[in-house]
């Protein structure tokens, strides 16, 4: 009987532990992530969301090495900073306009911008280009707007980008003055229009590089800040509680008979291999 009794409280700590790991999970997990497993209970859609692709901002920053014994030398160094920022809100009106108010502030330049949901489910995405100088600033003053709910800061050296841009305009260019020195060169028309033709595509590449050095000039230098607010209905959070409860309940009963099921069939096997081997053992004696 005491045996019985420490099984079923075995069973039952396993229960209560598996329920309660899924509970906070449930209740920490980011809603619009996709649910592993199937999310069971969970009463909503998962929904996955990728960015558009968009303008990459680069900033520049001078910095002083010490390279002895030649002394200290300073280095420019390119570089890209990305901030990720998400929040949720019950005061979606006010809390707009506290964005509003920190973008007009930062004198930030609003690159992207996507607002869609209906009342009680609005999103507001945007993608800002901050001057290095205010990068900080605007980002401590974000994260304080509505209830933040993630937050991250990437800086990514872009140097050895910048020095192979440069360097592939540079070898165009050289291509291309060698090729216009033949245009002198008494070559037939045929020779002459293919020679033209092969100028214009060096031409159009110079073009294409030139842009993309372009976002590295100190006169475009920004970092970039990704900010999404999402509207919760007041009172959410007692549904999102009970949606919770319930999903971690369903999944908990399914991995549990899960479980069960799983040890029956081990149980199951291992009576049959020593009934098998028994048997066996049997036939072994009656024949000696």
């Amino acid at each position: 009987m005491d045996r019985r009794k420490r099984i079923l409280a075995a069973a039952a700590a396993l229960f209560v532990a598996l329920f309660a790991a899924r509970l906070a999970w449930e209740l920490t997990r980011d809603r619009t992530a996709p649910v592993p497993f199937g999310g069971f209970g969970a009463g909503e859609l998962a929904q996955s969301y990728s960015p558009p692709q968009e303008r990459r901002n680069f900033a520049s920053a001078k910095i002083a090495v010490d390279q002895a014994p030649s002394g200290a030398q300073v280095v420019e160094q390119k570089y890209e900073r990305v901030s990720q920022i998400e929040s949720r809100t019950e005061h979606w009106d006010s809390d707009v306009a506290a964005v509003k108010l920190a973008i007009d502030g930062a004198k930030a330049l609003v690159q992207r911008e996507n607002s869609y949901g209906l009342p009680g489910s609005r999103v507001l995405s945007l993608s800002l280009g901050v001057i290095p100088e205010a990068f900080d600033p605007t980002v401590e003053t974000l994260k304080a707007i509505g209830e933040l709910r993630s937050a991250n800061v990437v800086k990514t050296d872009r140097t050895s980008d910048f020095r192979a841009l440069e360097a592939r305009r540079l070898s165009l260019e050289k291509t291309r003055d060698g090729l216009a020195r033949l245009r002198d060169s008494g070559a037939s028309l045929a020779d002459r229009i293919d020679l033209e033709t092969r100028i214009l595509e060096i031409e159009g590449q110079i073009q294409e590089l030139g842009v993309s050095l372009g976002d590295f000039s100190e006169l475009n230098s920004f970092c970039t800040v990704h900010f999404t607010l999402r509207e919760t209905p007041p009172g959410a959070s007692g549904s999102r509680i009970l949606g919770a409860v319930l999903s971690a309940l369903g999944w908990t009963v399914l991995v549990y008979l899960g479980l069960g099921v799983c040890i029956l069939a081990i149980l199951g096997a291992a009576t049959l291999a020593l009934r098998l081997a028994d048997r066996l053992k049997d036939g072994r004696d009656r024949r000696s």
